[in-house]
């Protein structure tokens, strides 16, 4: 389950383009735009002091095999697993996108991508740690509501546009917006 997401820049993009701009400043040509996969290092945003801070991530924490990468963290559990417990309370992450991408359960195995209707940037919320000095985050899921569940039983946690700061910088509230009711997804075939 969210595997793979997609970030680009856009022109008319606001939010979109601070956050570009602000990781091009600081690290050009360090990090990946287009359609994000595993493995990859991607534009990311943490809270350190209470300071927002865009840095580059690699997707996946290090899994207990060799080259083997842990990408999702159940939301309902997190705080129970040891792999995740500390992440959840010190060290969440937001990860823009402009859709996720999902496999529909039909023979065919249709790819689709998710969107907010009429927003062109969503946040993934998920949780990192320092692995050999590199940021490594991972996404934390929820059950899927009604809009996801006919294509999969779960789907990313999302956090509106007004709410990350709080989720980055305040375990409290941190943990009432991965809990909070998930928003209503736009869903279209992501190939021709």
């Amino acid at each position: 389950m969210c595997c793979r997401y997609y970030f680009s820049h856009r022109p008319e993009e606001d939010e979109a383009s601070t956050i570009l701009s602000l990781m091009e400043r600081d690290y050009p040509g360090a990090y990946k735009l287009g359609e994000i996969f595993p493995g990859d290092t991607a534009a990311a945003v943490i809270g350190e002091e209470k300071r927002l801070r865009h840095v580059p991530a690699v997707f996946g924490f290090p899994g207990f095999k060799p080259n083997a990468l842990i990408l999702n963290a159940r939301a309902e559990t997190a705080a129970d697993k040891p792999t995740f417990a500390e992440s959840l309370r010190y060290r969440r992450v937001i990860l823009p996108a402009n859709g996720f991408f999902e496999w529909g359960r039909d023979e065919n195995k249709t790819k689709y991508l998710f969107t907010l209707d009429g927003l062109r940037t969503l946040y993934l919320g998920g949780l990192y740690k320092l692995v050999e000095g590199k940021y490594r985050f991972v996404i934390l899921t929820r059950p899927a509501n009604d809009s996801m569940r006919e294509v999969h039983d779960r789907m990313p946690v999302i956090v509106g546009a007004r709410d990350v700061r709080p989720y980055l910088t305040d375990p409290a509230a941190a943990i009432e917006l991965i809990s909070a009711p998930a928003p209503m997804l736009h869903r279209t075939p992501a190939d021709p």
